[in-house]
């Protein structure tokens, strides 16, 4: 996403009242999770790990 649409999504979930987090991988492209193409990036995997798992821990939870 072009700085323009990250500013603009971000002002539509400030509108809209939603808690969220913007996370911007510098010296990423789209697909930079996925190993098997040439955009993956191998410590920007671990950062998003990092960081989705601990959401997902703290959303997520068993019924």
């Amino acid at each position: 996403m072009p700085p323009e649409a990250i500013t603009e999504l971000n002002q539509a979930l400030d509108a809209a009242g939603v808690g969220y987090t913007t996370e911007i991988y510098p010296g990423t492209i789209h697909g930079f999770t996925m190993s098997d193409t040439d955009a993956f990036n191998a410590s920007a995997l671990q950062r998003h790990w990092e960081r989705l798992l601990p959401l997902l821990d703290g959303t997520l939870t068993n019924s």
